[in-house]
């Protein structure tokens, strides 16, 4: 979402449109996530925990780990019932397992 003049704000209609449905490309995120950082920071001269702490920025944060795969169960947004793993109650599974499903699970974009 990179633009020459971007209007003050605009992160906030970037992370909506990243996070619903949800975004597949790391790439368009990660630049996304740049761009709302320069914003805070000339439009409102952020400091680094500004940054850290805005809602907007956070919410691009989460789909990127998310998409990499490294989003805790503890930042799941998705409510109680819908999500799937040891929060049903399933055992862990052992590390290499969990591993090699990681590496051989695509994610559907």
């Amino acid at each position: 979402m990179s633009e020459t003049k971007r209007p003050h704000g605009s992160r906030f209609r970037d992370a909506l449109v990243i996070i619903n449905p949800g975004a597949c490309n790391p790439s368009g995120v990660a630049l996304s996530i740049a761009d709302a950082c320069r914003e805070m920071r000339e439009h409102e001269n952020a400091d680094t925990k500004r940054l850290c702490q805005d809602p907007a920025i956070r919410l691009m944060v989460y789909q990127l780990a998310h998409l990499f795969g490294v989003a805790g169960a503890q930042y799941d947004i998705r409510p109680l019932h819908q999500r799937r793993g040891r929060l049903q109650g399933t055992p862990l599974r052992a590390p290499a397992e969990a591993l090699r499903s990681q590496l051989t699970h695509h994610h559907p974009c």
